[in-house]
């Protein structure tokens, strides 16, 4: 198959299972009746990208097969083999150097995150001297422990390419949805606090029909996040649609969410009735209060006779219409929440501890790409090299192999090198060691 015209489908299952799965956030029967909803849609494979970031796509081991294949073409020398069995060595020492500090970085936020997850089957083992003096919150005990673990995060997230949006950036996708999304109100001082990671900033492709035009299928570029990270710690416990302790840290990690639906992600958020929604459930309920009242109307003189029961009759009437108006804006409301809860299944990646050891391996993954690249472009230059020369060097080789635009972090990618002895600072620049 063709890899340049392969594509995750938005609306449906990937029968080869060689991809993950997305589906549209919201498929509202509500608003496909007007021509609004989703049909179906793509994230391409080579799907451009709406900000240059620092994240590398590639798996560290197709990346070194892939420099190791392309020595020869930097080098010009007709006998590469002690170049290339430099690299190989080079290749194993960062390899194993990052897998033990990855271990060890693993290690240590099990041991602080162990305390304050939500999702811990283990009991808490309490002495005599450990008891809560005066009005100290449990919220308030995990304070130090929930900092901790945030603090260990923070540095995965960087490594692992990851952007943190602002605090502005979050309330500003707020009661505002994206085409396929649902309004929302989200209520941020539940949150004590509430932090939003995001990589992967691209652009995809969804379809939809408008009845302006003839319900004829058009495509719509929509920004999406290709992952998203969102940590937060609550004011005080929840017990709305899920129970949501405040003592402990929650974490969740999902995938292809459209820009403006950030907030579908956040807790404790009630959904908005449109209002072409509201329209939908007045009139038909005001429509039948206005018949009715056509019809007693018809029959005033009778009625009229029956002027003691004229008041009983009018007030069953508008009863009744306030209760199948009520009726069905629950309905509504209930419908949005269901076709939300439902589709963000399919986005949730991971959600506890498992987001702290996913992360783990996404840094771990990321540290041996750039380390590994930055020591090739390197030892392939054949003398000293500047970093801005180094930077220009590894984007451009990232561009030829996989056609991405990247911002490439040199201190960052030859500071391991260099604790390795793999490379030596000169006047002139890097060299290999």
């Amino acid at each position: 198959m063709d890899r340049s015209i392969t594509s995750l489908s938005l609306g449906g299952i990937s029968m080869e299972g060689d991809g993950p799965l997305t589906r549209s956030l919201i498929r509202s029967p509500l608003l496909e009746s007007f021509g609004e909803g989703s049909t179906s849609g793509f994230i391409a494979e080579d799907a451009a990208h709406w900000a240059i970031e620092a994240f590398i796509p590639v798996q560290p081991d197709q990346w070194c097969h892939y420099l190791a294949s392309r020595i020869k073409q930097d080098t010009g020398e007709t006998d590469d083999a002690q170049t290339r069995s430099n690299f190989d060595q080079a290749v194993f020492k960062i390899t194993e150097s990052v897998r033990q500090f990855s271990s060890a970085q693993q290690f240590e936020f099990a041991n602080v995150y162990r305390s304050i997850d939500p999702d811990r089957d283990t009991k808490d083992l309490s002495s005599p001297e450990s008891e809560v003096v005066g009005d100290t919150e449990p919220a308030d005990l995990m304070r130090p422990q929930i900092d901790a673990a945030i603090e260990l995060l923070h540095p995965m997230l960087d490594q692992a390419g990851y952007t943190r949006l602002s605090q502005e950036q979050i309330e500003e996708c707020v009661g505002v949805a994206s085409q396929w999304g649902v309004p929302l109100h989200v209520d941020f001082s539940l949150f004590e606090q509430l932090v939003v990671y995001a990589r992967g900033d691209i652009i995809g492709t969804r379809f939809k029909r408008r009845l302006r035009k003839f319900y004829r299928r058009e495509s719509v570029q929509v920004p999406i996040y290709q992952r998203m990270v969102v940590m937060f710690q609550l004011s005080e416990d929840q017990n709305a649609d899920e129970t949501l302790v405040a003592a402990s840290l929650h974490l969740r990690m999902f995938k292809n969410i459209p820009k403006q639906d950030i907030d579908m992600l956040l807790p404790c958020s009630r959904v908005k009735i449109s209002g072409v929604d509201r329209v939908k459930i007045v009139l038909p309920s005001l429509g039948g209060f206005l018949m009715s009242l056509r019809k007693i109307a018809s029959y005033a003189l009778l009625f009229a006779v029956l002027a003691l029961h004229w008041t009983a009759i009018l007030t069953v009437l508008v009863l009744g219409y306030l209760v199948k108006s009520t009726l069905s804006y629950f309905q509504t409301k209930n419908r949005y929440q269901l076709n939300l809860n439902r589709n963000l299944y399919f986005q949730k990646l991971d959600t506890g501890a498992g987001v702290g050891f996913h992360l783990a391996a996404q840094a771990s993954s990321q540290r041996q790409v750039e380390s590994i690249l930055a020591y090739y472009a390197i030892a392939t230059h054949g003398q000293p090299i500047s970093d801005r020369k180094l930077r220009r060097k590894c984007e451009r080789i990232v561009r030829e192999s996989i056609n991405v635009e990247i911002d490439f972090q040199v201190d960052r990618a030859v500071k391991l090198l260099v604790e390795l002895g793999l490379i030596t600072p000169t006047e002139a620049g890097w060299q290999v060691a």
